[in-house]
């Protein structure tokens, strides 16, 4: 880091802390709408609106924050997610329609797998969709609208089937080899990428195994499961298992490493297929022209106007991120936590867990966040407590893949619980709220195991030698 600071985009009345003053007052205001039982992205749009406004009277460079704003909005990675969720809300809408949930019933109560034994089911199969797409939003986006009402059906309790497919996309995101938060964090450390998911591995599967272990005893609901005993087996088609293809098509084409949209679209096309040729829609259930003007065309457009909440939230979000990120005030918090390093391995440690967790929290996205810290903290940090690359990667990983995925406006959150949403309302299920996610199992686990590996030395790693070949050494 050069000894002098970047001159700022955006200067405030009232100094940096003015950059920040949009970013809390959107949290803050979701946060009274969660507290309420009114959270959600649509319940974000006020705040976020507002949240704008009030920044651009604490703003000296009027022009200047109104291209921040611009530049956020325009930013690549929401241009993905709001994309994806457009896709996956089609193929979510045709596997519905495709009478999938009324499969998955049929298997769940014909085997006896009901309840809370059923999310170990949910929590796997969103696990094993993010770590071969290496995207939690993917899995989340793709399964939810199917996965979750059929759990409530089988007798999950709705809050525990939602932290189910969280927890499962996560833990699936974490032992990734191909997630964006791996190859992010081993490449600011230039650690091998190989080893640092091997290392990383036991201490994801203890976590794994606790998460498991609280869905297991508290996911169950009576009330739910009265529900799906009054279900007539008979009535159910066990052909409608066959849309189940379509979700196939996502994860062989994402496995091939093909792009998300691709294999989304891929899934699509195997759904329209499989569903037509079942009967259970028509062409014209797709597309049609409407009787009456304001009418759904069919299919597609009510499907993707389910998400237009989300999407107008990622909109204003990344706007205020932006905000935050031009006034200067991170590269002052970086600096700050630079400047007040320990010299015990414990110590060093944490302020690489919790700088990581704090950097993703403020810019509401895990791998970007390690862009932040990783060159400028952590590996200064790492390379002076002989830290191995691999190690300190880890430790970021599980700081993003923690604390980041409890907080209910991180965008990753927001993904999955506007799914939860859509998929709710479209099955006449009660909506959680989103504060559930401050009690997601497999985050806290997360964070737990790697607290106490920090305290204890418990699988840390070697430590890496001076000079060890390959591998840069501090000035």
């Amino acid at each position: 880091m050069s000894e002098h600071a970047p001159q700022p985009k955006l200067e405030f009345y009232i100094g940096k802390i003015g950059g920040i003053v949009p970013l809390f007052l959107m949290i803050s205001l979701m946060l009274l709408l969660t507290a309420h039982g009114m959270g959600g992205p649509k319940g974000a749009w006020a705040p976020g609106f507002l949240a704008i406004l009030v920044g651009l009277l604490l703003v000296k460079n009027k022009g200047q924050y109104c291209k921040s704003i611009l530049d956020g909005i325009a930013n690549k990675t929401g241009v993905v997610v709001i994309t994806a969720w457009m896709f996956a809300a089609v193929l979510g809408g045709l596997m519905r329609a495709g009478g999938l949930v009324d499969g998955i019933l049929w298997f769940g109560l014909s085997t006896g797998i009901q309840g809370s034994a059923f999310l170990i089911i949910v929590f796997f199969s969103n696990a094993i969709f993010a770590a071969g797409t290496g995207s939690s939003n993917g899995a989340n986006l793709a399964l939810s609208p199917i996965l979750f009402p059929a759990a409530v059906m089988l007798g999950a309790d709705p809050i525990w089937a939602a932290l189910a497919l969280l927890s499962g996309a996560v833990f699936g995101d974490n032992v990734a080899p191909i997630s964006d938060v791996t190859i992010v964090g081993c490449a600011t450390q230039d650690a091998d990428l190989g080893q640092t998911v091997k290392e990383r591995f036991p201490l994801a599967v203890v976590a794994g195994t606790i998460a498991l272990t609280v869905l297991f005893f508290f996911g169950g609901s009576g009330e739910a499961a009265q529900v799906a005993s009054h279900v007539d087996l008979d009535a159910l088609e066990p052909s409608n298992l066959v849309m189940l293809l379509a979700v196939v098509a996502v994860v062989v084409t994402a496995l091939k490493g093909r792009h998300l949209i691709e294999a989304l679209s891929y899934g699509i096309l195997t759904a329209i297929v499989v569903g037509v040729g079942l009967g259970k829609f028509g062409i014209s259930d797709l597309f049609q022209i409407p009787g009456t003007r304001g009418d759904s065309t069919g299919l597609i457009e009510s499907a993707i106007s389910g998400v237009t909440g989300a999407v107008m939230f990622v909109l204003i979000l990344l706007g205020i991120i932006r905000i935050f990120m031009d006034s200067g005030l991170m590269d002052s918090i970086l600096r700050a936590i630079k400047n007040n390093l320990g010299d015990s391995r414990v110590k060093s440690e944490m302020i690489i867990f919790f700088s990581a967790a704090a950097s993703s929290l403020l810019v509401s996205a895990n791998a970007p966040s390690q862009l932040l810290v990783g060159p400028t903290i952590v590996r200064p940090i790492g390379e002076e407590q002989n830290i191995t690359p691999e190690r300190r990667s880890n430790l970021m990983s599980a700081a993003t893949c923690s604390i980041f995925y409890m907080m209910p406006w991180c965008l990753a959150v927001m993904v999955w619980y506007s799914a939860i949403e859509a998929s709710a309302i479209n099955s006449n299920i009660q909506v959680p709220s989103a504060a559930i996610s401050f009690i997601a199992p497999y985050p806290w686990a997360l964070f737990l195991v790697f607290m106490f590996s920090i305290v204890t030395g418990w699988r840390q790693g070697a430590k890496a030698s001076a000079k060890a070949p390959g591998k840069p050494v501090a000035s």
